[in-house]
């Protein structure tokens, strides 16, 4: 009976292992978008793990990219708004950090902006973006052209993946780099694709066995939830515009009668 039961459990948990690797490989990217070289596949150019997800959004390559550039910890976010559970990751991730760096930040305490933020569109290669409290976790702008091209790279991220008692242990020697590179194909005047290409290389290599299957499902889940974000904003101001240049009537919650948009100034 229990060699019966054998063989149907090891095709079932080898299924299961190919589709969470091939979902966290690719989501809603076409093949060739896949197997093509991308910019900033220079920043790392020997990944032991690449990951390229991508979505459609209806607007032009230059109404998505003021989005991008505002990206980052006390910035306008990622675009992966809360849910239930992400309060539970977090105080997980938040775990690993040494006593001195648990400074009350958050990253999913609330949503992300949903409107441009002038202050934050200056953007330029060698700027950091946060992605954890100060003296945490940060990207460096490497390649930046405008409405065409984002990449960040980090060589932090890894460390904080690890209680601090390994990350400073010296003959552990915990170390890695990662790029997260956002594509703008712009398809036609109404549509654009947004590709998101992301390289990792850590070691030592015991470190990498123990740890790589946690990266595919982790990593398609944040990307789908950041770039679900960023077309629901981007689509959303589009469509906000277009009733204001128009003047359109809307009803919101608590009105009593609808109000006539005016032209939007920013």
């Amino acid at each position: 009976m229990r060699n019966k039961l054998l063989l149907p459990g090891l095709l079932a948990a080898a299924s299961g292992a190919y589709l969470l690797r091939r979902m966290g490989r690719r989501w809603g990217a076409s093949d060739d978008e896949v197997h093509r070289s991308m910019p900033g596949d220079e920043l790392i150019a020997h990944p032991m793990v690449e990951t390229t997800h991508a979505i459609t959004i209806q607007a032009r390559a230059a109404e998505v990219w003021p989005w991008l550039v505002q990206m980052g910890m006390d910035r306008g976010g990622w675009y992966s708004d809360p849910e239930w559970w992400d309060g539970l990751v977090e105080k997980v991730l938040w775990s690993f950090l040494a006593s001195e760096e648990k400074t009350g930040y958050s990253i999913r305490a609330g949503p992300s902006a949903e409107r441009i933020i002038a202050k934050f569109q200056d953007l330029k290669v060698g700027d950091i973006m946060l992605d954890g409290p100060p003296g945490t976790a940060f990207f460096t702008v490497a390649v930046l052209e405008k409405n065409w091209v984002l990449a960040l790279y980090s060589n932090s991220h890894v460390c904080y993946i690890v209680p601090d008692a390994l990350r400073d242990n010296p003959s552990v020697n915990i170390q890695g780099e990662f790029s997260w590179v956002f594509i703008l194909d712009e398809m036609d005047a109404n549509a654009t694709r947004l590709i998101l290409r992301t390289r990792v290389n850590y070691g030592p290599r015991v470190f990498r066995v123990l740890t790589r299957p946690f990266f595919w499902p982790v990593d398609f889940v944040l990307a789908r939830k950041m770039l679900w974000g960023i077309k629901w904003r981007v689509e959303q101001r589009k469509e906000q515009q277009a009733e204001r240049g128009s003047g359109v009537a809307r009803k919101y919650y608590g009105q009593e009668e609808p109000i006539v948009q005016g032209v939007e100034r920013e």
